[in-house]
């Protein structure tokens, strides 16, 4: 009997891990856009930086079609990972670094912190970025802007 219950206990355990979230149309085809755009600035960030990051973690399933309506959402995160690769192109010191320590990215729908009466230009984009324990982090939201500058300076900082 005890037998029976790990292997149930384990088969629920895989399901529940393994099983991606299912996407809604409006989903499916924002993913489509998405990857399509963002397999291009991966490749290139591999080749200048020398990282080897397979693909970039999203959450499409809180990707909301109304709230980016009429915008290319698609390319907010591929303007970051250009950033990033521009700066390994024109700055060996920082491609020595982030090949050794950017081991991933995430860019996310869900969590962006709540924009502030006092912010600039800049200062709203820059606390929705992160980049901690070898993996850079977007929580992204049409209303960011100058978005590869601030990909920049989030590097510039983490790594200085």
């Amino acid at each position: 009997m005890k037998n029976v219950f790990v292997a149930a206990v384990l088969s629920v355990s895989f399901v529940a891990f393994s099983a991606e979230p299912e996407l809604k149309p409006a989903q499916e085809e924002a993913k489509g856009k998405s990857d399509e755009a963002l397999e291009e600035s991966l490749k290139g960030l591999n080749e200048k930086c020398g990282t080897k990051i397979a693909a970039v973690k999203t959450d499409y399933e809180n990707f909301k079609e109304a709230d980016w309506s009429g915008t290319a959402f698609y390319s907010w995160c591929p303007t970051a990972i250009d950033a990033v690769t521009a700066m390994c192109a024109d700055r060996p010191a920082y491609k020595k670094a982030l090949g050794k320590k950017l081991t991933g990215i995430s860019c996310l729908f869900a969590g962006v912190k709540p924009k502030d009466k006092k912010d600039g230009s800049n200062e709203y984009t820059l606390r929705n970025m992160s980049f901690e324990k070898g993996v850079f982090t977007f929580r992204i939201e049409k209303d960011e802007s100058n978005i590869s500058d601030n990909a920049k300076a989030t590097f510039e900082k983490a790594l200085n």
